[in-house]
């Protein structure tokens, strides 16, 4: 067992207890030296609480709320009934609130823990996939992966968890690990199937503590339903693009609001859902930060995305327009406004013009235009049913975000900011989440079309070598 040693130094109040006396007694607790309560770690959490609190100059606020995270977990392990959800909302603080912290591998991985114990496996995958996709090369990220293929094994999807076992012997760097991994493979391959539990004890993250504003909560994802398609070999990766960030607010403003906060919100709210249902999911970004289109593009080439959905706020310098509607790429544009619109998408493109014609001249050849409308085409009607929001159609235009995307992939306008009604819809939190669901079912439609043209395509094989064969 790992245990941390915190070292900042404190300089301030009398009435707060310095962050090196806090860290002291943590290493007692966790160590053994001192035998701690649930009430001894409860008085630790609130007396770390004051001290972010407190904005302490030279306190690392983030590490501040890593300890905080990690006393929960040592409270599970002395027996405190509510410390279960109170670990997984301190570590979604940590996440949500700083998100360039070192320490998002470890609370991705510990939420997937937790929710590995109250045994939701939909959500414990979810997390378990972060680390392994995004912090792949962090030291956790074969735990993660062990985890994870324990979970596939655990519901009989043995396939999917030999491919991660193999990759965990090939690739992984701890040879304890490694050494779990191949027992577990070979028991796998066994006729029956007596998969080991992973060890549930809570294991010592480790802390340290800039000082930020309460953080939103991380939106919460749906109940799962089957677990088919999360551990199904049929299960797909897609990205998802919060349109604008950083120093690109995208539409809105005065009087109006922006469009880049609304567009991360919902985003994450589809990736919530989606991961739920057992999908691979990323998205190009998940805080305020600057991305350039064809960054986000080369995203999801990087992994191997099978669909890719641009999520946006549309706005226009007429307050009474209104409505929902979702493109998808070719060379030329559905109307005027369509070909406005894309300019102005278009701003922050990283593209040199002779890159663009490029890129354009292949567009036809390489894109999977087809495909994208009829996925356009699913969405849209969804959204429409869902929110009761105007129609404005499926359309076109040359949008930068989708060129070089050989997968399906729609860029969405979820409603205008810059008309009134509109604006305070998209800001609720509730009406967020039905555009989302909406998306998902418009995304989940299209690809049950896709499975089934497949399987149709299989029949119609099957019947033909019959046939020639007679």
């Amino acid at each position: 067992m790992v245990i941390l040693l915190f070292a900042s130094i404190y300089s301030g109040c009398s009435t707060i207890t310095s962050y090196n006396e806090l860290s002291d007694r943590h290493y007692e607790y966790t160590s053994g030296d001192k035998r701690a309560t649930v009430d001894d770690w409860h008085t630790l959490i609130s007396e770390f609480e004051n001290i972010n609190r407190s904005n302490i100059e030279g306190v690392s606020a983030d590490e501040v709320q890593y300890a905080i995270a990690s006393c929960w977990l040592w409270c599970i392990k002395a027996g405190d009934p509510e410390a279960l959800q109170q670990a997984i909302s301190a570590f979604r603080r940590l996440i949500y609130t700083y998100p360039d912290s070192e320490h998002l591998p470890q609370a991705h991985y510990w939420i997937a823990r937790c929710y590995t114990l109250i045994g939701d496996s939909a959500r414990a995958a979810y997390h378990y996939q972060i680390v392994t996709n995004q912090y792949a090369d962090t030291d956790i990220a074969a735990e993660a992966q062990l985890a994870l293929g324990r979970s596939y094994a655990e519901h009989g999807y043995d396939t999917r968890a030999e491919t991660l076992y193999v990759d965990i012997v090939e690739s992984a760097q701890n040879k304890e690990i490694i050494n779990l991994a191949t027992e577990e493979l070979k028991t796998l391959k066994t006729p029956i199937n007596h998969t080991k539990q992973p060890d549930e004890t809570p294991v010592e993250p480790q802390p340290q503590v800039k000082s930020q504003p309460p953080a939103p909560d991380e939106p919460e994802t749906i109940t799962p339903g089957s677990l088919t398609r999360e551990f199904g070999l049929t299960a797909k990766t897609i990205v998802i693009d919060a349109g604008h960030g950083g120093k690109d607010p995208g539409g809105g403003g005065a009087g109006s609001p922006i469009e880049k906060p609304i567009a991360l919100s919902i985003s994450k709210k589809v990736g919530a859902i989606l991961s739920a249902k057992g999908y691979t999911v990323l998205l190009t970004r998940d805080s305020d930060r600057f991305i350039q289109l064809k960054e986000r593009t080369a995203f999801a080439t990087k992994h191997n995305a099978d669909l890719f959905l641009s999520i946006h706020a549309n706005a226009s310098s007429n307050p009474k327009a209104n409505g929902i509607e979702t493109y998808y790429l070719d060379v030329t544009s559905t109307d005027t406004d369509a070909e406005l619109l894309a300019a102005r998408e278009n701003v922050n493109s990283g593209y040199s013009i002779q890159e663009l014609e490029s890129l354009l001249k292949g567009l036809i050849v390489e894109s999977k235009s087809e495909d994208s409308r009829q996925l356009a085409q699913h969405v849209q009607k969804e959204l429409v049913a869902a929110t009761g929001a105007a129609d404005r159609g499926v359309k076109h235009a040359r949008f930068v975000v989708l060129i070089g995307t050989r997968v399906p992939a729609i860029l969405i306008e979820t409603g205008f900011v810059t008309n009134p009604t509109e604006a305070q819809k998209l800001n609720s939190d509730t009406y967020q989440q039905t555009v989302a669901t909406a998306i998902v079912r418009g995304v989940e439609k299209f690809l049950g079309d896709i499975e089934q043209i497949s399987k149709d395509n299989k029949n119609k094989s099957r019947r033909y070598f019959t046939t020639t064969k007679r």
